[in-house]
């Protein structure tokens, strides 16, 4: 008996495409989602359809009722879109943990790729991580950049000097391997050392070796502060001399004395572009960024009894998690005994405000106008509060404000170090070059304090920015999460919803999608999420974790 051939004909993209030869005897597809409201990625409307997958393809998408698959589901009054890449993660390290490789708080969010390596730390050892990652498996696609602090490191230290012509040409023959092994681009960390260290010239000496290999530079800039426009200007100066496009990483006006200053900011990139420079930014969606304990702000003199002695032990590889969180309370214990010493406390003060060379200054580079206290067991009414307003209406220093809560508190006061206006937040999140990020890691569940943004930032801003304040729409916040990563990455096979890409699929509901992550309870995965499929195998399957690993590394092609 003859098979009887299937026809589908169907519109996608303003052309009629036609499927055929595949038998309604046989199973057409390996999965077949149906009744959903297809939103591709370009940015274009939505319309109602389905999608069929083969193997680890998008094989067709339209009309199929007529189709068999192995697995039909049904999605109807849900949104099918292109599974979400995350243009800047810490993921690197926490994938090639097995207790984190899953990645499932990023999973959790629709996140089917997550480009790790950023801000200066990413390994030059790309084949080396890209295998640990296929061997091991993982939660979903990763993609690697090479870290400058690495490189740098490798070269020349901590040394704050300028690198020998030699000493620069060793520095390009390990990013150019690095390259050659399938990194897709170099990442800065300009405020941190070493990557300060280094002048502009040499980093642009070290982008164009990226550029040759078409390649990404994303930087996190020397100042998102006060020096913020000046930093975007070397941004901008970087990718122009070099040829290389580049990523302004989490693109933020950080300080209270410096709100506002994103608009000058966005000025600049918008000029850069006008006149053909590939220049791009991403940006976590919040307005606070890292939370930490507040002792992280106060700097200890060299020698003072007993901290160095602390440290040192801290420091050895071989301590288990309960000697290390022994050391963690003896050091936090001391550091309180400390502030009450009159002597001892002005010794604190002093290097707290003027920087310690060696270390990141949070207080010293930017004042008091960052931190926001995010969390207190006891003094609660300060929650949300900031120091540089505590100050002037107590009449008294912000240091003393901090030290004292410490003495009280200890590290039940959370702090977040950079705070941000919602009005710049919004500013720059609506442009259409800027993309939606998390600056999150792959974190094991409820064994520390996060941000809330590794479990949030891709619903929050479906939930937030689209639905409850029409900031973007639902089309374009998506965009901004799928094609526009794909198209800045050169990534050619994710990204949209196409027939022949690489099946990354989520499917959620635009009602109810929401982030549950906050800064006093962040281990809280994402509601809403029904589906997510990475390389045409489901790993969330009807809201819950199926226990898989279907991603991959990602390399960037040589051709």
């Amino acid at each position: 008996m003859k098979a009887k051939t299937a026809v589908s004909v169907f519109l996608f993209l303003g052309t009629i495409v036609i499927l055929s030869g595949l038998t309604l005897e046989n199973i057409d597809f390996d999965i077949l989602i149906k009744n959903g409201k297809i939103i591709n990625g370009t940015g274009n409307p939505w319309f109602y359809g389905d999608v069929g997958i083969r193997g680890d393809q998008i094989a067709a998408i339209g009309n199929l009722k007529d189709f068999k698959a192995k697995r039909v589901i049904d999605v109807e009054g849900l949104v099918i879109s292109p599974g979400f890449i995350d243009m800047h993660t810490h993921c690197d390290t926490g994938l090639a943990n097995p207790e984190t490789r899953a990645n499932l708080n990023y999973l959790s969010q629709g996140v089917t790729t997550v480009v790790g390596g950023n801000c200066g730390s990413g390994t030059h050892k790309v084949r080396e991580i890209s295998s640990l990652w296929d061997k091991q498996g993982i939660g979903n696609n990763a993609i690697h950049l090479v870290g400058f602090g690495i490189v740098r490191g490798l070269v020349l230290g901590n040394e704050d000097r300028a690198p020998s012509k030699e000493e620069l040409e060793e520095m390009q023959s390990i990013l150019r391997k690095a390259m050659q092994e399938g990194a897709w681009g170099m990442s800065t960390g300009l405020q941190y050392i070493p990557g300060r260290y280094a002048s502009t010239e040499e980093i642009i000496a070290l982008a164009k070796i990226v550029a040759e290999y078409k390649g990404i530079y994303s930087t996190h800039m020397r100042s998102e502060e006060e020096e913020l426009v000046q930093a975007v200007e070397e941004a901008i100066r970087i990718g122009e001399e070099s040829g290389v496009r580049t990523n302004i990483a989490h693109l933020k006006a950080s300080g209270k004395m410096n709100w506002g200053s994103m608009f000058e900011a966005v000025k600049l990139v918008e000029a850069a572009r006008s006149r053909g420079i590939e220049i791009t930014a991403d940006m976590y969606p919040y307005s606070n960024s890292s939370t930490t304990s507040l002792s992280i702000i106060f700097h200890i003199p060299k020698g003072m009894a007993p901290f160095s002695e602390i440290e040192k032990k801290i420091r050895d590889k071989d301590l288990t998690k309960e000697e290390r969180a022994a050391l963690a309370k003896l050091y936090t214990d001391e550091l309180a005994k400390a502030l009450q010493d009159e002597s001892r406390r002005e010794k604190i003060k002093k290097l707290t405000l003027e920087g310690d060379p060696d270390k990141v200054n949070w207080v010293a580079k930017g004042g008091w106008y960052n931190f926001t206290i995010m969390d207190a067991k006891k003094n609660t009414d300060l929650i949300g509060r900031m120091f540089c307003d505590l100050s002037e209406e107590q009449g008294r220093e912000e240091f003393d404000i901090a030290a004292d809560l410490f003495i009280e508190e200890k590290n039940d006061i959370v702090i977040s170090l950079s705070t941000m206006s919602e009005q710049d937040v919004q500013h720059a999140l609506k442009q259409p070059w800027v993309m939606v990020s998390s600056d999150g890691s792959a974190v094991p569940y409820k064994e520390f304090s996060v941000h809330p943004r590794n479990y949030g930032s891709f619903p929050r801003v479906l939930r937030k920015y689209v639905r409850e304040e029409g900031l973007l729409s639902l089309v374009d916040g998506i965009r901004k999460m799928t094609s526009l990563p794909a198209q800045v990455l050169r990534l050619s096979d994710r990204g949209l919803l196409l027939v022949g890409y690489k099946a990354d699929l989520v499917v959620f509901d635009p009602q109810k999608i929401r982030d549950n992550a906050t800064f006093l309870d962040p281990h809280q995965y994402t509601s809403g999420i029904e589906y997510v499929i990475v390389n045409g195998k489901i790993s969330i399957d009807s809201g819950e974790y199926n226990n898989s690993l279907h991603g991959k590394a990602l390399l960037l092609s040589k051709k």
